[in-house]
């Protein structure tokens, strides 16, 4: 009986040390949201493949009130390119895409730096920010489509870094990852938000995409903000931008450069993915050689990149974010949106952090408001500090 009372107490110390947990780790999630000027955002963290913690605070619209809540899509910024990236992995493992294949192959016209024609562009150097691409002139035109920048027919040399190999030096581009965007309509034949819904997101009950349009409930959508805090866009206004969903790889070359909509919490059920095997709920994303692959740094040996690009398949290797853990992901900032997704294998960590405006300072190249929602994850799921 003295057992059976000794572990009694033990499970009613544990229920009640778990129902302190929360509220506290609530209070200083807030505290961090309200300190950065955050209108609204969310914090969610996974571990064991498992979503473990979730909050969401402030609102998707000021003049709305409408509060955030799991529902909420947030704009991802540059956190598109790692789910993209998801998309081209899965690609490569069902044998679509191959990383090393000259990307003239793809697109149907030769896409070289005239300065070294014997060079080919391949997906690897896109993904790892290394293709020698730079975002002049006619880059920022709207109007621009994308043979007349590339295809070295059209006398396209100024869209490239004039003494640089392509897989020799590391310049992160925006451009690249677009064109990644037009590679996957150039092979599928499907505009990249459609191909992304059917062959990621559907399967996953996930619903996300490139353009607001294609959005079940565009009731959640969020409104973003600069960092001062006025309106940069509102829900109203991104559901008037047209977006033609079919494959146009000339014109769709941006979409895959920051367009991505999703929710948090499936946002952060990518990151299981990534985070271990390559499942998340029993169902494969990747495989586990793919997700190996976006962890690998870069050698001569390994994969031909000379340069020490801190991205391999859109995926930073990042070593300040954790105490003495290294964690793999992306950071997305535009005016005041933050996105920041990144995983830890091994404590099976992920955490996901979504803003639609906030004061959006830097700490050594990391959102200042995602080191510190981290310091709190790492503080409660790997230190195990619970008060």
């Amino acid at each position: 009986m003295r057992r059976i009372a000794a572990l009694l107490a033990l499970l009613l110390m544990l229920c009640a040390c778990a129902l302190a947990e929360e509220p506290d780790m609530d209070a200083r999630v807030d505290e961090v949201f309200r300190s950065m000027k955050t209108v609204g955002g969310a914090f969610v963290v996974a571990q064991h493949g498992e979503i473990v913690y979730e909050r969401y605070y402030g609102e998707q619209q000021k003049t709305t009130h409408v509060p955030v809540t799991e529902n909420t899509y947030f704009r991802g910024a540059s956190v598109t390119k790692l789910v993209t990236g998801i998309g081209l992995m899965k690609m490569m493992d069902e044998g679509i895409l191959d990383p090393d294949e000259d990307i003239s192959t793809y697109l149907g016209y030769t896409v070289r730096n005239k300065r070294f024609m014997k060079t080919p562009i391949t997906l690897r150097m896109l993904m790892s920010h290394t293709a020698g691409l730079v975002e002049n002139a006619s880059f920022s035109r709207k109007s621009s489509i994308l043979s007349d920048m590339v295809d070295v027919e059209k006398k396209a040399a100024s869209n490239f870094k004039k003494e640089v190999k392509p897989g020799s030096q590391y310049t992160y581009s925006n451009f690249g990852a677009g064109i990644t965007g037009a590679i996957i309509e150039s092979v599928t034949g499907m505009d990249v938000s459609s191909y992304m819904r059917k062959t990621l997101f559907e399967p996953l009950d996930i619903d996300a995409a490139y353009s607001v349009t294609q959005l079940a409930e565009p009731d959640y959508i969020a409104a973003t903000y600069k960092k001062d805090g006025s309106l940069y866009a509102a829900p109203s206004y991104m559901l008037r931008q047209e977006y033609i969903a079919e494959a146009l790889p000339d014109v769709h070359y941006r979409t895959t450069i920051g367009s991505l909509l999703i929710r948090p919490r499936d946002l952060a059920r990518l990151g299981i993915a990534l985070c271990g095997d390559g499942t998340v709920d029993g169902i494969r994303v990747l495989s586990e050689e793919a997700v190996m692959a976006m962890r690998q740094e870069h050698s001569p040996d390994t994969d031909g990149i000379t340069e020490d690009s801190p991205y391999t398949f859109f995926t930073i290797r990042q070593d300040t974010l954790f105490d003495g853990l290294r964690v793999y992901g992306h950071q997305g900032t535009d005016e005041g949106i933050v996105c920041n997704l990144y995983v830890e294998p091994e404590n099976e960590l992920v955490i996901a952090v979504m803003t639609n405006g906030c004061k959006s300072n830097r700490d050594d190249g990391i959102m200042r408001i995602t080191r510190r929602l981290a310091a709190i994850a790492e503080d409660v799921y790997i230190r195990g500090n619970v008060e």
